[in-house]
């Protein structure tokens, strides 16, 4: 099964804090198991060690600025790239998040896509945390897809999806899983393919071709 590749017993996986928001951060622990989840990621140990203390520096210089700005965005980071998401009353938060968020050491790149429309409501961000876990859930049990090398986030029904995959072929499968579960208004596809550089491209129409290019962000409103 791809996915779970095994190291030595006595491998201990060290990381930093484990962000409150979004922010994938291995816990220090020992063992295969734990170590072994870490290693199938493509960016390795080192990697996801460097993301979570990224994402906890800019968690901490968002609460650090304001505490309710910390509360209602969420930060994720993958490859030393910061999403970030969430909505905000105020216009000039978003702008401040971003600020912030480039500010801190080792970030390569950005992507801001906070909202300053609308609010979040506690019954919103419930169901926000329930998309999210099945979507993790379907890819978990995916055994053609490595589901340790993507993150998802959802604000208000739209479902970010970061990472590396490791084809075009996967990716396009992860959407498509994105995509039909109940709930999700729109799939932001931000995914990487194995081996190549670069912004992914986004397309802002509707599509519901499985086949479409797999850099794309493809809207669900069903």
């Amino acid at each position: 099964m791809p996915g779970y590749q095994k190291l030595p017993t006595n491998y201990l996986v060290l990381a930093s804090v484990l962000c409150l928001s979004g922010c994938v951060a291995p816990l220090v622990i020992g063992g295969a198991a734990a170590a072994g989840m870490i290693a199938t990621r493509e960016k390795g140990l080192g990697g996801t060690v460097n993301d979570s203390a990224i994402c906890s520096k800019v968690k901490s210089n968002l609460y650090n600025f304001n505490a309710d700005l910390h509360a209602k965005v969420s930060v994720s980071v993958q490859n030393e790239e910061v999403l970030l998401t969430g909505v905000v009353q105020d216009p000039t938060w978003s702008s401040e998040a971003e600020r912030l968020a480039k500010s801190v050491n080792g970030v390569k790149n950005v992507i801001n896509n906070i909202e300053t429309t609308g609010e979040e409501s506690l019954g919103s961000m419930s169901q926000d945390g329930w998309i999210t876990t099945r979507i993790k859930s379907s890819l978990l049990f995916e055994n053609d897809i490595y589901s340790l090398n993507y993150t998802v986030e959802t604000s208000n029904g739209i479902v970010y999806l970061t990472g590396v995959g490791q084809n075009e072929n996967e990716i396009n499968r992860v959407v498509e899983i994105a995509r039909n579960v109940s709930g999700v208004k729109k799939v932001v596809n931000l995914v990487k393919i194995k081996g190549q550089d670069g912004a992914p491209i986004e397309k802002s129409e509707t599509s519901s071709d499985a086949a479409a290019p797999a850099q794309a962000a493809i809207e669900d409103h069903g």
